[in-house]
């Protein structure tokens, strides 16, 4: 080897150990950007062939930067980052349910159930104080409030995850973008066999991300350049990306307001796009399967109030003697639109704290065309005047007043008409109006209900005690058998307590997957991570090599000059 391969040779390594410095000082300078995985320089030991002495060392010779990562691991972490976002979607929504019922406490639905209990307990004492009557309905008035709250939070909580879902599906559409142009990148950089590395770290960061939006499989080519699929379908392939857009479908619910779900689908296919994973999996479970599960159970618990407290209502006296009035209003349909009747709010006197007798079915009594109660006029003008009904069974000829509400049913012929379009019944009184003629001269025939009890008068409570008894007997959770198992307490606290352990398990899973993202991002730092400790230490090295390279260059510079003044 003469002085100019020396030469060579201290020049190869002077630029070694400058590369060794700049990679070490770029790992320095982001040891803590996250994502960043530390570079190690690889060198090799170069080479020539000589005839005489075989194989001469010419130097070094950098093969490239290496990225010091593992993949397997980033798939794992990816993996459990999809169950992270769905669980930590479950989470949150549970927790939100938890605070809308606020149970335990003094602002819990149960306490204004009971103090609407409680307040007929006033009556029962004093059954003909009105300032008694008008606490019952106040109290009815703030536990359908609560009941309103609690329906409205629960609509609210599920409009918010439609929102929540639009906003994760545009962050997955910009993830989505990003990562297609990285893509890029690595495959413009990695098609001349080198290493894109720092396009790698930001690619695995945006995909880290999107695992925990939606559940993603990748698979690398050749040139370095992934593909995206989810639940079988291309989201990221070398060659660009496809878009994920909103549909909005609508519909009305029982108590006749509107809403809207939202849903995802590809831009380009129109076909439906729903993850199995992530966090627009944990949006949708929530909005579609545990919002309505609570809804559905305050639902029936309002209607079953509705039904057993009106069932017994209707069948007590007001305190100016009328049975038959409703409690609540008979069209409830669930939490959002439980009611008081219309007469309950007009005058607490309608409340029925007396007893009467059972309701029973009236004899049939036929009306003939153009005579009997409704007087000579022709059918065709009954609209004009009021008829009265009358029993005409055992005992014969008496007033039907006290009639059950909804129980009459009035047939023209083989017709049978509708209450509020055909007629008008008050069942207080027991008179019918027709509202229209027009039935060819046929007779009307109407069956109904009536209550034969007589009114005990004002200072009866017994209906009121019923009514206050009403919270312990069993109305709620039916077997197969049809019978009750529950009263409104236990099947309320028996929800409440469902709502706590699903909420314990949502946290139990949501912790135990975040354990295993933290544990596979330790085994990751340990590979990937920077330590300014061992960087210092390549400093040093990279230094004393480069010195000692220099000094190289310098002896065999001075040897030159020595040759080359000989030569003069």
């Amino acid at each position: 080897m003469g002085l100019f391969s020396i030469l060579s040779v201290g020049t190869r390594g002077l630029f070694a150990s400058t590369m060794g410095m700049d990679v070490a000082g770029q790992n320095i300078s982001n040891a803590d950007v996250e994502g960043y995985s530390r570079k190690r320089l690889t060198t090799t030991a170069d080479y020539r062939y000589d005839s005489t002495f075989g194989q001469m060392g010419f130097g070094v010779d950098v093969v490239n930067i290496q990225r010091m990562r593992d993949g397997m691991i980033d798939e794992q972490i990816r993996r459990q980052n999809q169950q992270v976002g769905m669980y930590t979607a479950h989470d949150d929504t549970l927790q939100k349910i938890e605070n809308v019922f606020s149970e335990p406490g003094a602002n819990g639905l149960q306490t204004y159930i009971d103090n609407f209990f409680d307040s007929w307990q006033n009556v029962i004492n004093n059954p003909a104080d009105l300032s008694a009557r008008t606490m019952v309905r106040t109290s009815a008035e703030i536990m359908n409030d609560v009941f309103h709250n609690v329906s409205g939070e629960l609509t609210a909580l599920k409009e918010s995850l439609n929102e929540n879902i639009a906003q994760s599906a545009k962050r997955a559409n910009e993830l989505l973008k990003e990562i297609a142009n990285v893509n890029t990148e690595v495959g413009a950089v990695e098609m001349g066999d080198q290493k894109a590395n720092d396009s790698r770290d930001r690619r695995d960061v945006l995909l880290k991300e999107l695992s925990g939006l939606i559940n993603v499989d990748t698979i690398e080519n050749d040139q370095g350049q992934i593909s995206v699929t989810s639940n079988g379908n291309m989201l990221v392939s070398p060659s660009g990306y496809r878009q994920i857009e909103t549909t909005t479908q609508s519909f009305t619910l029982p108590d006749g307001t509107q809403f809207s779900n939202i849903g995802l689908r590809f831009a380009d296919s129109k076909r439906a796009f729903v993850p199995t994973q992530g966090t627009i999996k944990g949006y949708y479970d929530s909005r579609d399967v545990i919002v309505p599960a609570y809804q559905a159970q305050i639902d029936t618990m309002a209607t079953t109030l509705v039904t057993k407290v009106n069932e017994l209502h209707q069948r007590g006296y007001s305190l100016n003697g009328y049975t038959g009035n409703a409690f609540f209003n008979s069209d409830t349909t669930g939490a959002s639109d439980i009611a008081l009747a219309p007469e309950i709010i007009n005058d607490v006197q309608n409340i029925a704290a007396a007893s009467g007798g059972a309701p029973i079915a009236a004899t049939q009594a036929a009306i003939p065309a153009g005579q009997a109660d409704f007087g000579t006029l022709p059918l065709p003008q009954l609209s004009k005047t009021l008829g009265r009904l009358w029993v005409v069974g055992d005992p014969a000829n008496q007033e039907a007043r006290n009639m059950v509400r909804g129980s009459v049913i009035v047939q023209a012929g083989a017709t049978t008409l509708i209450e509020g379009v055909d007629y008008h019944i008050d069942y207080v009184n027991g008179t019918m109006q027709m509202l229209h003629g027009g039935y060819n001269g046929q007779a009307l025939t109407v069956d109904f209900n009536y209550d034969t009890g007589q009114f005990a008068g004002p200072g009866d409570n017994s209906n009121a005690l019923t009514i206050a008894q009403l919270r312990h007997q069993l109305t709620m959770s039916p077997d197969p058998l049809g019978n009750e198992t529950n009263t409104f307490s236990q099947y309320y606290s028996a929800f409440i307590g469902q709502l706590g352990l699903q909420r314990n398990e949502a946290t139990a899973n949501l912790e135990t997957r975040q354990y295993l993202v933290t544990q596979y991002e330790s085994h990751q730092e340990a590979i990937a991570g920077v330590s300014l400790d061992e960087e210092m230490a390549d400093i040093i090295k990279y230094q004393h090599t480069y010195t000692a390279t220099a000094r190289l260059i310098s002896t065999a510079s001075q040897m030159l000059d020595v040759l080359m003044s000989m030569a003069l």
